[in-house]
C-alpha cells in the first residue's frame, strides 16, 4: 500500500473510532483480556456499520482481498510501531454482526478480516481488525 494511502487509512480509522452518540449500538469486533476481565475492545458503531459494503460469501468474493487486508494491517502496524518488523502469520474473514438477523443489512455488512502479525524477537503477535472498506478498527485503548 503506498504511503499516502497508508496515512489516509490511519486517519480514516482514527476518525471512525471517535466516540459515538450515547445509546448507539456497538458491535464488538474483537476483545482481549483474561478470564472475566476485558482489557481492550475493538468496536464498530451501528452508524459506521451501515456505511460498510455488503457481502455474502455464498454469492461473491469479498470487496477487499486478503492481500489488501494484509497490506492495510501492515501499514497500520508500521505507522504505529516503526521500530518493529512485522510478518503476516494468519488472516481470517469473520462475521462480527452475529447478533443481527442473518438476512439483515447489518449482518451483510458486519464482516472483518482479523490479520495476525508476528513481531520482534520475543515472538509476540498483534491482531489487527480490517473492515471490508480497508479501514482499521482501533481499540478503545489506542490513541493517535
Amino acid at each position: 500500500m503506498p504511503a499516502r494511502f497508508a496515512s489516509a487509512a490511519l486517519l480514516l480509522s482514527a476518525l471512525l473510532s471517535l466516540p459515538v452518540m450515547a445509546g448507539e449500538r456497538q458491535w464488538t469486533v474483537l476483545s482481549s483480556g483474561d478470564g472475566d476481565h476485558t482489557h481492550e475492545r475493538w468496536q464498530v458503531s451501528g452508524t459506521r456499520l451501515r456505511t460498510l459494503p455488503a457481502f455474502d460469501p455464498a454469492r461473491a468474493e469479498p470487496p477487499l482481498s486478503v492481500h489488501q487486508a494484509a497490506a492495510a494491517a501492515l501499514a497500520h502496524a508500521r505507522l504505529r510501531y516503526p521500530g518493529d518488523d512485522f510478518v503476516v502469520s494468519e488472516v481470517s474473514l469473520q462475521r462480527f454482526a452475529a447478533g443481527a438477523a442473518p438476512q439483515s443489512e447489518d449482518a451483510a455488512r458486519g464482516w472483518v478480516y482479523l490479520v495476525s502479525l508476528d513481531y520482534n524477537a520475543k515472538g509476540w503477535t498483534q491482531m489487527v481488525p480490517v473492515l471490508l472498506d480497508g479501514s482499521i478498527v482501533l481499540s478503545d485503548n489506542e490513541q493517535l
